[in-house]
């Protein structure tokens, strides 16, 4: 599987709703849960089309929160034009609080400093650097980045949103799926 640069869901309107839809025919995943607030530009989730994942971008002027409730499925079929997410228009003085690094589900994530091929483990046969449960701190190992046969290891580094201390809550993708930068990789919350 590989990853490409984002793309716009797209906007419709339905009277006094927003209203966004798929813009490719593929497999929706980490769909946003109900009750979320998206704004124009944020990352709302992942399509897979044909062997690749895209990740689903906000259009621009667009914020509102999320009424609509999320397929069941981890992976769900959606078609091209196909509703998405249903939003309501957000409390005029509301504020929007974004953090750094949040993941679909509200909760903080790690991201790839840079594309390459991601491996959770330093071989086949050794457990992974970071699993559920894992307390991480500064320096600490979450897995390998692979760019041309070299790899790079990527560190938990606190600072802005991510605490000094962390819990891993699951690890997003899996051993050899390319990532673009910025790219969410591990799920966490404050230790």
């Amino acid at each position: 599987m590989t990853s490409t640069r984002g793309i716009e869901l797209i906007l419709r309107r339905d009277g006094e709703r927003t209203v966004l839809c798929a813009p490719l025919v593929g497999r929706l995943q980490a769909a946003a849960p109900k009750g979320s607030v998206l704004v124009a530009g944020q990352g709302a989730g992942w399509l897979l089309v044909l062997g690749r994942a895209r990740q689903l971008l906000v259009p621009q002027g667009v914020e509102g929160r999320i009424v609509s409730t999320p397929p069941a499925e981890l992976s769900a079929p959606v078609g091209y034009g196909e509703v998405v997410y249903q939003l309501e228009a957000l409390e005029p003085g509301a504020a929007v609080v974004e953090t750094e690094a949040p993941t679909a589900h509200g909760n903080l994530c790690v991201r790839a400093p840079h594309a390459g091929r991601f491996w959770s483990r330093p071989a086949p046969d050794a457990p992974a650097y970071a699993a559920a449960g894992t307390l991480l701190t500064a320096g600490s190992a979450l897995g390998l980045i692979e760019v041309m046969k070299t790899f790079g290891q990527v560190a938990y580094r606190p600072g802005g949103a991510l605490p000094e201390r962390a819990k891993v809550l699951r690890v997003l993708v899996s051993d050899g799926m390319e990532v673009d930068e910025g790219t969410d990789l591990v799920e966490i919350e404050p230790a």
